[in-house]
């Protein structure tokens, strides 16, 4: 949920093609490099804009311009929506355009929430735009956004669970990398049909080493389902979890409905079911259909 603005030239090099990022919350350049640079007068500036600039309507407006840049073939359906628990949090997602009509997405969940979480997404987001980029598979972006990351996760004692997939409609497959993402589903269908997208490697910052994995991905049926925890461990009133069933439930019975019809059932229930309580994590889910 963080675009990076080219406010100034001078962090053109640090960021890279990061204005590419498809999100929600637009940072000035300016503000993001006196963060990457550890922080400083300007944080409670930065604070103020992610804080301001976080709301659904935002997320669903760039949904749509993600949905109609994606793939020229075929426009890509997608569906994204974050919550934070606080003012700022530590979600983040993110959708790319690459070459050959190939769509990347990746989900994020820093071990936190609040203003240090959301430094840790800050610069997450801007690393991964440039690494998505150049990079030949999902595990090499993992393992350089670890690398750009390891002095602050480790500054912060904080660690970062992500899941960064390259959907290719024209060859059939979806390639992912896993950094300890638990909650990340394929749907097949509208009969129920249903698989794990598994971890495979440990989150960024508590353990290196990655593999790709690719499964066989069916154009303009298939939908990809990211979660955070902060949904599927959501509680009612007698401490019952929401659990990822319930969500994949609405995917399934809704399956040839637009995909943000579908986000706007999962949430709707979700609030049912929590008695519209405050959250105590941030609820972050995105749908892609392409």
């Amino acid at each position: 949920m963080i675009a990076v603005e080219r406010e100034d030239e001078g962090i053109v090099a640090l960021v890279g093609q990061a204005a590419k990022i498809e999100a929600a919350v637009v940072i000035p350049a300016s503000a993001l490099a006196q963060v990457w640079r550890g922080g400083g007068p300007r944080s409670a500036r930065l604070a103020r804009l992610i804080a301001g600039a976080e709301s659904d309507a935002l997320d669903e407006a760039r949904a749509k311009e993600v949905g109609e840049r994606l793939g020229s073939r075929d426009k890509a359906d997608v569906a994204a929506r974050c919550r934070p628990a606080e003012s700022v949090g530590g979600d983040f997602y993110n959708l790319l355009r690459l070459s050959g009509d190939r769509v990347g997405v990746m989900i994020g969940d820093v071990s936190s929430h609040g203003f240090g979480a959301a430094l840790i997404m800050a610069l997450a987001l801007a690393a991964a735009g440039v690494h998505a980029e150049s990079a030949a598979s999902p595990g090499e972006v993992l393992r350089r956004l670890e690398e750009s990351l390891a002095d602050e996760l480790a500054r912060t004692d904080m660690f970062l669970t992500l899941l960064y997939g390259v959907v290719d409609p024209a060859t059939g497959r979806l390639t992912y990398a896993s950094a300890g993402h638990a909650f990340a589903y394929l749907v097949h269908g509208p009969a129920g049909a249903w698989r794990r997208l598994e971890a495979t490697r440990p989150p960024l910052g508590l353990g290196a080493g990655s593999t790709d994995v690719t499964v066989p991905w069916h154009r303009g049926e298939d939908i990809l389902v990211l979660l955070t925890d902060g949904i599927v461990d959501a509680t009612d009133a007698n401490g019952g979890r929401f659990g990822e069933q319930r969500v994949l439930g609405h995917v399934t019975r809704l399956h040839a409905r637009p995909t943000r019809e579908i986000l706007d059932a999962i949430f709707t229930d979700l609030a049912a079911f929590t008695g519209g309580g405050p959250a105590s994590d941030d609820r972050t889910a995105v749908l892609l259909r392409v």
